[in-house]
């Protein structure tokens, strides 16, 4: 059985590395509420999901006057790849502001991607296969795009195409 053949089928994994939507809260001072602040908890809250990554550098705009419904975007660096949040203020009163935080595009592992297909390829007859999705550790996508991997079993190799289903990192692939 060739590689191009046994990888067709549509399988589909969760390979998700960013945290779900969660709320967080700043004090507002005299100058009002500190960007900072925003962004050292959006930073927190994906440190939690993912203790074995560098995550690092999370910056927010400067918005001095956050409004009710309003959102910003944030980043922060998971092993030196940029993933945006969504920050979306849900109260506004004189000496708090409260918000929730929540990936504004689906952030995936690559190992688990890589373990994906060497299980599909497993499961379809072909051991001693290798994966190689590249050299990021996180890929950082919006839903309804693909991506490639290389796909090696001895001497032959298969490119393979997944598409980024969800926010969620649910990827599956493609024939």
């Amino acid at each position: 059985m060739t590689l191009r053949r046994a990888l067709t089928a549509a399988a589909i994994a969760p390979v998700l590395l960013a945290l779900g939507a969660c709320s967080g809260s700043v004090s507002v001072g005299g100058g009002g509420y500190d960007p900072a602040d925003v962004a050292d908890q959006v930073q927190k809250a994906q440190q939690d999901v993912t203790p074995d990554l560098d995550v690092a550098d999370a910056s927010c705009p400067d918005e001095s006057d956050p409004e009710e419904g309003a959102s910003i975007e944030c980043t922060v660096t998971i092993e030196g790849v940029e993933a945006p949040y969504t920050v979306t203020f849900t109260s506004v009163s004189d000496d708090n502001v409260k918000f929730d935080i929540a990936p504004a595009q689906a952030i995936i592992s690559t190992d688990k991607v890589v373990d994906y297909l060497l299980q599909e390829a497993s499961d379809q007859g072909l051991g001693d296969a290798e994966a190689d999705c590249g050299e990021d550790a996180v890929i950082v996508q919006d839903p309804d795009t693909t991506f490639g991997c290389t796909l090696y079993f001895g001497e032959e190799s298969q490119d393979v195409t997944l598409r980024v289903k969800d926010l969620d990192g649910t990827v599956a692939l493609e024939s």
